[in-house]
């Protein structure tokens, strides 16, 4: 078996409904994946199953979750190693340590393309600082995400499908991982 950590883009299933923990877990049990996890109220998920191309598990999940729930959202899956490389790949050692609530990486489906990248660094505040690890953008921003320019120049038409997750939640998927 492996191990896969599966992030949704959004748990808002319509104006009035939020996506329960609970559904989530028995759509991922449904599909027959073993010790389905979740973190919170995040949509985020650790699994295991036979190994299985990212790309193919991504397109299942995302199909059972509209057949159970009504709404198709982005999912993005990334097998257990690549996941710890991520939170090993945090370019912000320093910003982490004196203030880890502002720290949160764009987990992305395929890498975001050095034009994307050029266009995002170059909206950053003097503030703000912005890096591309591995195809995902980092952000350290020590204003409000909303405040922010450049996560409110992100978008799936900008930069591709992808996801922000704050580094507290990176970092507990991790520990999910080794647990």
């Amino acid at each position: 078996m492996t191990a896969y950590v599966a992030l949704l883009y959004s748990i808002t299933l319509d104006r009035q409904r939020r996506l329960k923990m609970a559904d989530w877990l028995q759509v991922l049990e449904g599909l027959g994946l073993e010790r389905p996890r979740t973190v919170l109220s995040t949509g985020n998920a650790v699994f295991e199953t036979a190994p299985v191309s990212v790309p193919k598990l991504e397109t299942r999940l995302e199909d059972a979750f509209e057949q159970a729930l009504g709404r198709r959202i982005d999912t993005i899956v990334r097998p257990a190693a690549a996941f710890r490389r991520l939170v090993a790949a945090n370019p912000f050692p320093e910003e982490t340590e004196r203030d880890p609530g502002h720290i949160a990486v764009r987990v992305m489906r395929q890498p975001i393309g050095e034009a994307a990248f050029a266009d995002l660094a170059g909206r950053a505040s003097p503030r703000e600082k912005v890096a591309l690890v591995d195809g995902d953008l980092w952000i350290y921003t020590p204003e409000p995400p909303g405040k922010s320019r450049v996560v409110a120049r992100l978008s799936r038409e900008r930069s591709g499908v992808g996801t922000i997750r704050a580094w507290s939640t990176v970092r507990r998927l991790g520990d999910m991982l080794e647990s």
